[in-house]
C-alpha cells in the first residue's frame, strides 16, 4: 500500500462512536436554481425521442380519421346578396322611431328576426328535408299544422299504386312506427300534423320517400345560423347578406327570398311606425291641450287670491310700483329695537346677579346703562340722589365722627337708597325691558311669517307661468308634429330595396377536405407531443442529470454508458474504451473525495434493484486495482449478492456472514480474484440474522482489519429499498455512492431514501449515473471517440466485468 495512503491517526481510520449534534457528511445542497429553457427544450426533444413510436402511431390514427372526415364532408358554396337603405341614415322622422327602421344597427336585426325568417322558411319548405334529392317535387306542398310532431318518416307505396303507410322511422333498427294507412290522393299525416294531400301520380308504384320534418321555427333558427350579414355604418347605406351551404340551387333560392321577404317585411313597419306615430302624437296633443288649459285655470285662481297680500313689489297704482316695500321697513325697524332691548334686559340682568348679600346694585354698572343715558327715570333720579348725599356725607366725615348725628342720619339714608329704593326702582325697569322685548318680538315673528310667505308666492308664481309657458310650446310643437306625421303618412315610400340578387354559384368557396385532413394531422400530432410530454412529466424514473443534481441534491461523480456489444471489433474497442475511462473517472474522483488521508472504504448502493449497484462495484474495485492501489471488494448483498460468480473460481461460503457470526476467520473469507491487487470477500450464507450482523461490531472489526491490509475498500450492498442491511454498511464504512440507472431507478423511492440516509452518520460521496445511453442529456459525460487507452489487441474478455449484459447485473 502507498504511504501517503496510511492514515497518520493511532485509529488507523476507524470512525469514531456517533455523537448526537454531530454533523455528518457535507453540508446540505445548495437550493439549484429553476430548469432553465434550454433545459426544458431538451426535456422536450428527449421525451420525443422516447415515444416516437406513440406519437406515430397517434398521428397514423388521427390522418386515419381526418381522411375518413374529408369523404363524409361536401363542399360548401356560398352566395351573397345586398340591399340598399335609400333614406340617409341618421335622419330622424317627425318623432324619433323607436325600433328597426330608424337605428342603423336595427337592420340586420330585422333581417335576422323571426318574423322574416319565418316567413322564408314557410315559402320554401325549409321545415322538410326530402331523403333523396329527386323526391323534392313530392314533398314540397307539405304545411304543418299546430299539432306537428317533428321526426323522420317514409311513405311506403304499394305495388299497385293503390294505398300507402306512413311510418316514423327511428333511430334503432325495428323500432319503426307505423302512423297511417290510406289511400293515394287523400290526405296524408294529419295524426302528426301534416297538411298535405300529394298527388298520386307523383309517386311511383312500390316506391319509399323518405323524409324529415321539423318545426318551422326549428328551421329558422338553423337558417340564422348560417346567414352572415355585413351591419349599415354610419358610412355606408348598403347591407350584405351571405349565406353558406351544401346545396348550390337551394341556397340561392334561400338568399332571395330573404331579401324579398325582408323588403316587404321593412315597408310594413315603416307603414305600421309611421301611423304608429301619428296616433301617438294625435293622442299627446290631446293631453297637451288639456294640460295648457289646466295650467291657465291654475295661474288665474293663484293671482286672484294672492292679489290683496303683500309681495316683494307692492304695486300702489297701475303701471307704478314702490321702490321699497313698508313691510319691510317694518320689519328691519322692529329688529334692531327688539335686539337693542334685549342687550339692555341682559345687561340689567347681570347687574342684578352681581348683586351683594344685602341686595346693593353696582351703581356704576346702572350709569352706564342705555336706558338710563336717554331721558329722566325714577332710577336716574335716584342715583343722582344717592351720588349727592354721598358727597355730603364725604363732607361732614372731614369735620365730624361717624357718632355726629346728622352724619349718622345721611348714612342711614344713603343705605335706604342702596338697599331698597335702587333696587326696587331697577327691579322695575328690568320688568319694563321684559314686556317691551315680548312685545316686540311677537309683532317681529308676525311680520316674519308675512314676509317668509312672500318667496313661496313669487315662487308659485313663477312656476305656474312657467308650466303654462312650456304647455303652450308642447302644444304648439305636437300641432306641428301631428300635420308631419300625416303628410309623412300620406307619401310614405319604402326605405329600403334590393341592390343585387343570388345566383346559383357553380363553384365551391371552400373544400374543406384538405384542410379539415390537414387539421387531424396536427391535432393528432400535437396530441402525440402532448401525450409524450405529459408521460415524461409524469414518469417516476430517472431520466435526466438535473434530477439527480437539482431533485435529489446528489453531486454526479461518473457517467457509465450503455454496453450494446457492437459486432464490429472497431465498435466493440471503442465502447470498451468509454467504458473503462468511464470508471477511470469514477475512481480518481473516489480517491479524490478522501484527500489522501487514510485508505478508500465506502459503500456502493441503489434506491432498488437493477440499477447496476454490483456491476458499478466490481468495476471501480477492478479500476483502483489498476491504478496501482491493494483493494478489497466485500459481498454486502447477504440477501441475494453474486459478486463471488463474477469473480470465478470464488465460492459463496465462508463468507462475510460466517466471518460476522464467528464461523470463519479474515484469512478463509479473504480471497485473492484473476485480477491483480483485487480480493474479494463473499457474502456468505444466508441467514436471518444477517441485517442483525452487519449492524453489529463484527462488521467495524472487520472493516479495521481490512483498513491495515489495503488501500481501498469497496462494499457492495443490498438496495436502500431492501432494508437495514445499505445503511448499516453506509454507517460502517463512513461513505456511500448512489447508483442511478437511467430508465430504472425510481426518483420517489431514491428520495425517500435519501431523506433517511441523510438522518445518519453517513457521507454521501455522490452519484454514479449508469446505462446513460447515446441521449444529448448525457452526451457531455462521455469521453472522444480517437483516444482510448486499451490495446489494437484487446478482446472481449479483457474488458470490465459486467460489459457484455449491457450495464452490469441488474440487482
Amino acid at each position: 500500500m502507498p504511504a501517503h495512503l496510511v492514515p497518520a491517526e493511532s485509529s488507523n481510520g476507524v470512525p469514531g462512536p456517533y455523537q448526537p449534534g454531530t454533523q455528518w457528511g457535507p453540508p446540505s445542497p445548495v437550493a439549484q436554481p429553476p430548469a432553465t429553457l434550454g433545459e426544458q427544450l431538451t426535456r422536450f426533444a428527449a421525451a420525443i425521442r422516447r415515444y416516437k413510436w406513440l406519437i406515430v402511431a397517434i398521428v397514423a390514427v388521427g390522418s386515419s380519421a381526418g381522411y375518413a372526415l374529408t369523404r363524409l364532408v361536401p363542399p360548401k358554396y356560398t352566395v351573397q346578396g345586398s340591399i340598399i337603405i335609400k333614406r340617409e341614415l341618421g335622419t330622424e322622422g317627425p318623432v324619433s322611431a323607436p325600433g328597426l327602421i330608424s337605428d342603423p344597427g336595427s337592420w340586420a336585426d330585422l333581417a335576422r328576426s323571426f318574423t322574416v325568417l319565418d316567413q322564408v322558411v314557410q315559402r320554401l319548405g325549409l321545415y322538410v328535408s326530402p331523403r333523396l334529392a329527386a323526391d323534392t317535387a313530392i314533398i314540397r306542398d307539405l304545411k304543418p299544422s299546430s299539432l306537428l310532431r317533428p321526426g323522420s318518416y317514409e311513405v311506403r307505396v304499394d305495388a299497385n299504386r293503390s294505398g300507402y303507410q306512413l311510418v316514423r322511422t327511428a333511430d334503432r333498427q325495428g323500432a319503426d312506427s307505423v302512423v297511417e294507412t290510406g289511400t293515394l290522393g287523400d290526405s296524408i299525416g294529419r295524426p302528426v300534423g301534416f297538411l298535405w294531400q300529394p298527388e298520386a301520380t307523383r309517386f311511383q308504384p312500390g316506391s319509399t320517400v323518405g323524409f324529415t320534418v321539423t318545426t318551422p321555427r326549428d328551421a329558422a333558427v338553423r337558417l340564422a345560423r348560417v346567414l352572415v350579414i355585413r351591419p349599415v355604418d354610419a358610412g355606408m347605406n348598403v347591407m350584405e347578406l351571405q349565406l353558406t351551404g351544401d346545396q348550390p340551387r337551394v341556397i340561392a333560392a334561400t338568399m332571395n327570398t330573404v331579401l324579398d321577404q325582408f323588403v316587404k317585411e321593412a315597408a310594413r313597419l315603416n307603414r305600421a311606425n309611421l301611423e304608429t306615430i301619428a296616433a301617438t302624437i294625435e293622442e299627446q296633443m290631446g293631453q297637451a291641450a288639456n294640460r295648457l288649459s289646466a295650467a291657465e285655470r291654475s295661474l288665474e285662481r293663484f293671482k286672484v287670491n294672492s292679489i290683496t297680500l303683500p309681495s316683494e313689489n307692492l304695486v300702489v297704482a297701475g303701471g307704478t310700483q314702490l321702490s321699497t316695500s313698508p313691510v319691510f321697513n317694518q320689519f328691519f325697524n322692529d329688529n334692531v329695537q327688539y335686539k337693542s332691548v334685549q342687550r339692555d334686559r341682559q345687561a340689567l340682568q347681570a347687574i342684578f346677579r352681581t348683586a351683594g348679600p344685602d341686595g346693593r346694585l353696582s351703581i356704576e354698572a346702572l350709569k352706564v346703562l342705555p336706558p338710563l343715558q336717554q331721558g329722566t327715570s325714577p332710577l336716574i333720579t335716584e342715583i343722582q340722589n344717592l351720588e349727592t348725599k354721598q358727597a355730603q356725607l364725604r363732607q361732614l366725615l372731614q369735620n365730624y365722627t361717624d357718632l355726629h348725628r346728622p352724619v349718622a342720619a345721611l348714612k342711614e339714608e344713603i343705605e335706604t337708597l342702596e338697599t331698597q329704593t335702587i333696587p326696587l326702582l331697577a327691579r322695575q325697569t328690568l320688568q319694563q325691558l321684559e314686556i317691551q322685548e315680548s312685545a316686540l318680538e311677537r309683532s317681529i315673528a308676525g311680520q316674519a311669517s308675512e314676509l317668509r310667505a312672500i318667496p313661496e308666492r313669487t315662487i308659485e308664481e313663477a312656476r305656474q307661468t312657467r308650466e303654462v309657458q312650456i304647455a303652450d310650446e308642447i302644444y304648439k310643437d305636437l300641432q306641428q308634429r301631428y300635420s308631419t306625421a300625416r303628410l309623412a303618412e300620406a307619401s310614405a315610400v319604402p326605405d329600403v330595396g334590393v341592390l343585387d340578387t343570388a345566383s346559383v354559384p357553380s363553384d365551391p368557396s371552400s373544400d374543406t377536405a384538405a384542410g379539415l385532413f390537414l387539421v387531424a394531422i396536427l391535432a393528432s400530432l400535437g396530441i402525440g407531443l402532448g401525450a409524450a410530454i405529459l408521460l415524461d412529466r409524469t414518469d417516476r424514473r430517472f431520466r435526466y442529470p438535473e434530477q439527480a443534481t437539482r431533485d435529489l441534491g446528489l453531486d454526479i461523480m461518473s457517467g457509465i454508458p450503455t454496453i450494446r456489444n457492437p459486432r464490429n471489433s472497431s465498435a466493440r474497442l471503442q465502447e470498451a474504451s468509454q467504458l473503462v475511462e468511464s470508471f477511470r473517472s469514477l475512481s480518481l474522483t473516489v480517491r479524490s473525495a478522501f484527500d489522501g488521508l487514510g485508505p478508500v472504504v465506502l459503500t456502493v448502493s441503489s434506491p432498488g434493484p437493477g440499477d447496476g449497484k454490483s456491476f458499478v462495484s466490481a468495476n471501480l474495485a477492478m479500476a483502483m486495482a489498476d491504478a496501482g492501489y491493494r483493494t478489497a471488494v466485500i459481498d454486502g448483498d447477504i440477501r441475494r449478492g453474486a459478486l463471488h460468480s463474477v469473480f470465478a473460481p470464488a465460492t459463496q461460503t465462508p463468507g462475510l456472514t460466517d466471518y460476522l457470526a464467528g464461523e470463519a476467520v479474515l484469512s478463509d473469507v479473504l480471497r485473492p480474484t484473476s485480477h491483480p491487487g483485487l480480493f474479494l470477500v463473499p457474502c456468505g450464507r444466508r441467514r436471518r440474522n444477517g441485517p442483525e450482523l452487519l449492524a453489529g461490531e463484527g462488521m467495524v472489526t472487520l472493516l479495521r482489519d481490512l483498513r491495515q491490509q489495503f488501500d481501498a475498500v469497496i462494499c457492495d450492498s443490498a438496495p436502500l429499498g431492501a432494508g437495514i442491511d445499505p445503511f448499516a454498511l453506509g454507517v460502517a464504512t463512513g461513505a456511500m455512492i448512489i447508483v442511478l440507472r437511467t430508465g430504472e431507478t425510481d426518483r420517489r423511492l431514491a428520495q425517500a431514501k435519501l431523506e433517511v440516509l441523510d438522518r445518519m452518520p453517513v457521507r454521501v460521496l455522490g452519484t454514479v449515473l449508469n446505462d446513460i445511453g447515446a441521449s444529448p442529456q448525457f452526451k457531455y459525460y462521455y469521453y472522444l471517440e480517437g483516444y482510448g487507452a486499451l490495446e489494437a489487441a484487446v478482446t472481449e474478455e479483457s474488458a470490465l466485468i459486467g460489459s457484455g449484459n449491457g450495464a452490469g447485473a441488474k440487482r
